[in-house]
């Protein structure tokens, strides 16, 4: 996996037009050293980066509830107590709703499943599928190595900034364990793993494979709930 390098960046301002290319300094004018403007940093990339004071997972809050709700009959458990720390034998499955052509067989929607949608009612005319994607946990340890290993300096910024699509290939090949995605005659995918825990190359190859929105939304939930990005 190959670190993206830093694109070209054009910036405006009423003094000056700066053009980054690649691998370039900045130029500024020579009038003036200090008139560059720097592109303040969106939040959503400083939380990539671990830069949070709170977050909340409200898809998987909505899910909870929909449960609690769903066995609000059955005789009441006692309430499990937080977990705090990462076990290595510790596992999170992402199941999420697919529906596809009944004619051709593409891919029309797919969402989180457990959202409460009635896809027999609403959605005859497709076919539905649920698939699930196993993943182990990284802990504190694991996701400050891989964003140190993901981050770039952006010189618009001014800042370190930790690369989306590496830090997702990361999850993928350090955490993707199991899933239940079926090949053209309906049988499971066996993935297939190196010594060292990693997805083998041939299956690494399987999984980047897969329509892009699918892996897309399974990475999305699984960040949202163990990451609660």
């Amino acid at each position: 996996m190959s670190e993206e390098k830093d694109k070209g960046v054009v910036t405006e301002s009423p003094k000056m037009v700066v053009t980054q290319a690649p691998d370039t300094e900045t130029k500024t004018p020579e009038t003036s050293t200090n008139d560059v403007e720097v592109v303040p940093i969106d939040p959503e990339t400083e939380k990539r980066g671990g830069v949070k004071e709170s977050m909340v997972n409200n898809d998987g809050v909505a899910v909870e509830k929909s449960k609690i709700e769903a066995s609000s009959e059955e005789a009441a458990e006692p309430d499990a107590k937080p977990s705090f720390f990462v076990k290595k034998t510790d596992k999170h499955r992402v199941e999420v709703d697919v529906l596809t052509s009944k004619r051709d067989g593409r891919i029309m929607s797919v969402s989180r499943s457990g959202l409460g949608l009635n896809f027999a009612k609403d959605f005859a005319f497709l076919r539905h599928d649920m698939l699930w994607f196993e993943f182990s946990i990284p802990n504190y340890e694991d996701m400050s190595t891989y964003r140190q290993r993901s981050a770039s300096w952006r010189r618009d910024a001014q800042q370190v900034v930790v690369d989306k699509l590496q830090l997702r290939n990361f999850l993928l090949v350090w955490h993707l364990k199991d899933w239940s995605v079926p090949d053209e005659n309906g049988n499971k995918v066996v993935l297939k793993f190196e010594e060292n825990g990693t997805l083998a190359d041939e299956s690494m190859a399987q999984v980047y494979a897969l329509m892009p929105t699918l892996l897309d939304i399974v990475l999305t939930v699984f960040e949202k709930d163990v990451l609660i990005t």
